[in-house]
């Protein structure tokens, strides 16, 4: 019996390599899961990784060659014989194949389209033909549809007789469609198989569902589809309303995930990477983060402006000063929190634009009930542990209220501002809020402490 997979490393493979064990190789790459293959690749030299290639049963280079990441993939496509390359094109399924041509150089992507089969070209060309991040670009256009007018049994057989043509996961969705090619409904298999009797139409065992996307529609729309439906499968229909594809959850879950890389890295204050982290040029990375580090680097700047201004106060007042870094992270954090609820809502369209009134007004309740809280704690510690007199600790108390309620409708509102302006709500970073919360922290408290003091005529 074969080893498990995950009983190799990359190591142990090359090993057996150098000592020329070739059939032993095999039965290990035809046991092993295709995925767990090409991370064996991606921990080995591009010229290592040649052989071992040569090694994997040819029915299923393919499938492993699409899980390697986009670079490794042009890397060997440049080593491999122009035989070997354009046999692995044809073969791979056409999201995979998209996803790697639309990175390639459009001269070199132009090339290999050429080289490949009529179908297989005509496939590369329709997918690559849709603009850039659209359902088009992530759709199989691979499917089976029947028109209605036909019954069970001849649906059957339509699909037993062309069984070799179809992917076995296509059969999970067969759509009815009408004479135009326009989408009815669909009907599983097991719906066709357990139909009684065979000889009713197809139309009367489908779901009469028509939901779809536009092949044009963004690609982030094909997230929100599987998780409003639940259904393993979109079907995609141009213009006209006519069925031309269907995007599957595996590659959904693709854009899902570059989706939410992108807002994280943006949420943390820097521009988003195209390739995983030791896969970006130290330049790049360099770049990325520099310009908003930068950008969060002005902004502070105002920081020292702001204390210049209240030298005053902090000269007669010197216990604002221990009071201040508590301050000012009450209003970042607090910020911070609401940013982040808000961005997810806009993601996963728990909320819209048009919410923006119920979140400020909601926001505004959590901000008073939270500066409360805080000042509450801020009031007793500089007066019952600090021992300040009660001007000091009413100081503290309305800046914390002000600087958290101002933190929570500021992180609140902002997603909003930026999306409003078709911008990318992760923009408004964590970095970006603490920044801000920083210049008002320093204004609220000392411009309190002012008041507090006059009018108590402390001052």
């Amino acid at each position: 019996m074969a080893e498990q997979a995950s009983s190799y490393d990359s190591k142990h493979l090359l090993h057996l390599l150098s000592h020329r064990k070739f059939k032993h190789l095999r039965s290990i790459f035809e046991s092993m899961e295709s995925a767990n293959i090409s991370e064996i690749f991606e921990d080995i030299e591009l010229s290592q990784s040649i052989p071992f290639f040569r090694l994997i049963p040819k029915p299923r280079r393919a499938e492993v060659f699409s899980y390697l990441p986009v670079d490794r993939q042009e890397e060997m496509l440049e080593q491999l014989p122009d035989v070997v390359g354009i046999a692995l094109l044809n073969d791979m399924e056409p999201v995979d194949r998209t996803r790697l041509l639309e990175e390639l150089p459009e001269e070199i992507s132009a090339k290999l389209i050429l080289q490949l089969s009529p179908e297989e070209r005509k496939m590369a060309w329709q997918l690559l033909s849709y603009p850039e991040d659209s359902v088009g670009r992530i759709m199989s256009p691979e499917f089976v549809a029947f028109k209605t007018g036909i019954t069970v049994a001849q649906a059957l057989d339509e699909i037993r007789w062309n069984a070799n043509k179809f992917r076995e996961n296509l059969l999970h969705h067969v759509f009815v469609t009408d004479a135009e090619g326009s989408l009815l409904g669909y009907v599983s298999l097991a719906g066709l198989v357990t139909a009684d009797p065979p000889t009713v139409s197809i139309e009367s065992v489908m779901d009469p569902n028509q939901e779809a996307l536009s092949a044009h529609a963004d690609e982030s729309l094909a997230v929100d589809y599987f998780r409003k439906y639940d259904r393993p499968y979109i079907p995609v229909t141009d213009e006209a309303g006519m069925v031309v594809g269907v995007v599957e959850p595996d590659d959904v879950f693709d854009v899902a995930e570059e989706g939410a890389t992108e807002d994280i890295q943006a949420f943390g204050g820097q521009s988003s990477l195209e390739d995983s982290y030791f896969a970006t040029p130290f330049h790049v990375l360099l770049r990325k983060r520099g310009g908003w580090l930068s950008l969060i680097f002005l902004m502070s700047m105002f920081t020292a402006n702001a204390l210049e201004h209240f030298d005053y106060a902090i000269k007669t007042m010197t216990f604002l000063v221990f009071f201040l870094p508590l301050i000012i992270s009450s209003g970042g954090n607090s910020g911070s929190q609401a940013a982040s609820l808000i961005i997810r809502g806009l993601a996963v369209r728990e909320m819209e634009l048009s919410d923006w009134l119920q979140v400020f007004k909601r926001e505004l309740g959590i901000g008073l009930g939270l500066g409360s809280i805080l000042g509450f704690l801020g009031f007793w510690r500089a007066v019952w542990i600090g021992g300040l007199d009660v001007s000091a600790g009413l100081t503290v108390a309305s800046a914390l209220i002000s600087v958290v309620l101002f933190g929570a409708i500021t992180g609140a509102m902002l997603p909003f501002i930026l999306k409003f302006f078709k911008l990318d709500p992760a923009v408004s970073s964590s970095p970006v809020i603490s920044s801000v919360m920083d210049i008002f922290g320093i204004i609220v408290l000392f411009q309190f402490a002012l008041w507090v003091f006059s009018f108590l005529g402390n001052v």
